[in-house]
């Protein structure tokens, strides 16, 4: 069974599987295409690999219109031309998605239709070698399912959502999480202030991310490590929302904070005679190919 999937931004979705739209094949789900930068010496044979990078992806999908009669025919292929609009593709940092299932799992990834729906012929009431190009911005998939992790703090002491292993110092407080993925993830970090400074900090990387000074009690800083998204921004106690860059450590980056394949040991190390803070986690595992 393979399934594949596009949400544009209005929650229209059209799916490739049966009719009217009859799945034939996917192609670009595989390992993305990777650029090499290479070193080489006077007198060297060969060459040094010095560095690399996943380019974006692309996911064709081939398959047949086929109706019940023409005049449904052409109303299919309409509704699916609307659906895949690139104003309902695109628009400031959110995007349309693209969902690809198969017998083993379910993996998403941001898509934009680029070209293609030029059939090679009608016959009856079907159309046949359609094809549509999705540009994908990240090389790699997602799960659909996000997962999330907390660090808070109650009278009674320091609570989980999970039952993780942890450590519990006088100021410090440690749990293990599990990134099943195959490469390093980027998070979402929502921080809701209580006039410290917190820190938190990778063991399992030796990253971390922390504050330059402490944010007032009722204010919530949203932090986003993905390249594509970094984001770093205050909520007020109004909702409304301002840039924070500047709240952040220069020493710690905050492209460098991610979950690396496997186990990462994480740290909460507060910053004042507290330690009340409440950092919520979020990530979705990554995957070079599906």
């Amino acid at each position: 069974m393979q399934k594949l999937t596009y949400i544009n931004l209005r929650n229209e979705q059209i799916i490739f599987q049966g009719a009217p739209y009859v799945l034939g094949k996917i192609t670009g789900l595989g390992i993305p295409d990777i650029e090499v930068a290479t070193l080489r010496g006077a007198y060297q044979q060969g060459d040094t690999i010095i560095g690399y990078r996943r380019g974006a992806r692309t996911v064709t999908v081939a398959f047949t219109l086929m109706c019940a009669s023409r005049s449904a025919l052409y109303a299919a292929r309409s509704h699916l031309l609307a659906i895949l609009s690139a104003d309902r593709a695109v628009s400031d940092t959110d995007r349309a998605t693209l969902i690809y299932e198969n017998d083993y799992g379910r993996w998403m990834t941001p898509a934009m239709p680029m070209e293609g729906m030029m059939p090679d012929a009608r016959i009856e009431n079907a159309q046949t070698g359609l094809k549509i190009e999705f540009r994908c911005e990240s090389p790699f998939f997602y799960s659909t399912v996000a997962l999330e992790t907390s660090f808070s703090y109650t009278d009674s002491g320091l609570e989980l959502p999970f039952a993780f292993p942890f450590t519990l110092g006088s100021r410090e407080f440690s749990k293990e999480v599990t990134n099943p993925g195959q490469v390093a993830t980027p998070v979402e970090l929502w921080i809701a202030c209580k006039g410290e400074t917190p820190q938190i900090v990778n063991r399992s990387t030796g990253k971390s991310l922390a504050l330059a000074a402490p944010i007032p009690d009722g204010y919530t800083l949203y932090l986003n490590t993905d390249y594509a998204k970094l984001s770093a921004q205050l909520i007020q106690p109004d909702g409304t929302r301002i840039g924070a860059f500047g709240k952040l450590s220069l020493d710690t980056p905050l492209a460098d904070f991610v979950l690396r394949p496997g186990i990462n040991v994480l740290e909460y190390r507060p910053s004042g005679g507290t330690m009340q803070s409440v950092i919520t986690i979020r990530w979705r595992s990554a995957y070079e190919g599906v």
